[in-house]
């Protein structure tokens, strides 16, 4: 007898990206495994998305607007709920700048498969340029609060490399998702809008006794654009606010004391006088609003996250009202 093929339910956010999420589904459509399914949602573009995404869409695969910027947490839940509502076993996420190779998610069904302890799997990120190893998951420090990826930079040697490792978060640019663990946890906390989601979730996952596992034999190929955001200030304020959140919600006392000394003293400052000194003066106000907002403020307790669809809940999970 022939098994089932797992349903998967895909969800790529594009923001103004649309001939990355283009060949970002092109690459997809050649991977194997599972019985998928795919929604494309725009976090209102426009570079013209609504308009070129549509035209290249293939069965299977919806085309969802927003028809606001609901941030990478909002966006990709929108994604989410449509696949619980489908039936999806398990969420896969993709960012629309990479290209999957064509194995890739045979490895991350496998892992969650033979780990029923494991609430989320992400694959090893290779930077489309240099060919070096991106990440391999990532690490994170709550008395610092200094997220790190893992082997990043690395030569990418396949041969002799850990086939995989548990992590305390995956990296959020290919990560795929238990639907029990959706269930039971809920989905990217929205009150992030920008950074640091995957973070909160590894660390929400290993609070409540799920495992954050990276699998190196999973490969995709990422462009990496994390340091061209250095001096926009909407990236300043929302990677300051919530790296601050992420100490306060999962720190104890003394780490988040220690943080707030480092960040005082020393993380903060610099990160001002840095953008000030190149004549960035919003990003550099951007830096004062941002940590304070996020040593006052509470803001990721809204639970929005929290409410799942109603019909894609399992019959032994109470329905919020």
């Amino acid at each position: 007898m022939v098994p089932t093929p797992h349903k998967i339910g895909v969800v790529i956010l594009n923001y103004n990206g649309a001939r990355d999420t283009v060949a970002c589904l092109e690459s997809f459509r050649k991977a194997r495994g599972g019985d998928r399914r795919v929604w494309v949602v725009d976090n209102a573009s426009t570079d013209g998305s609504a308009e070129i995404i549509p035209a290249e869409l293939a069965e299977g695969e919806t085309f969802v607007q927003t028809g606001a910027n609901l941030g990478y947490a909002g966006g990709n839940n929108l994604g989410i709920r449509a696949a619980l509502e489908w039936g999806a076993e398990y969420v896969l996420i993709l960012n629309p700048d990479l290209v999957v190779e064509p194995d890739f998610l045979p490895y991350l069904i496998k892992a969650l498969e033979s780990v029923p302890s494991a609430g989320v799997v992400c694959a090893m990120g290779i930077d489309m340029d240099s060919g070096a190893v991106q990440s391999l998951g990532g690490s994170f420090s709550l008395w610092t609060g200094r997220a790190k990826r893992r082997l990043h930079g690395k030569p990418d040697e396949e041969e002799g490399a850990e086939s995989w490792a548990e992590v305390d978060f995956p990296v959020g640019h290919c990560m795929l998702i238990r639907r029990e663990f959706l269930e039971e946890k809920g989905l990217l906390n929205d009150a992030y809008f920008l950074y640091y989601e995957d973070v909160e979730l590894g660390l929400r996952a290993s609070r409540a006794g799920w495992r954050c596992l990276a699998i190196a034999r999973s490969r995709v190929r990422h462009r990496d654009t994390t340091g061209g955001g250095k001096g926009s200030p909407v990236v300043t304020f929302h990677g300051t606010r919530n790296q601050a959140w992420v100490v306060r919600e999962y720190g104890n006392a003394f780490q988040r004391l220690t943080f707030v000394v480092i960040s005082l003293g020393i993380r903060w400052p610099v990160k001002f006088a840095t953008r000030a000194l190149r004549g960035r003066f919003r990003a550099a106000w951007a830096v004062v609003r941002g940590a304070w907002a996020g040593l006052s403020s509470r803001g990721w307790q809204d639970g929005v996250h929290l409410a799942l669809p109603r019909a894609g809940r399992r019959a032994n999970v109470e329905p919020l009202p």
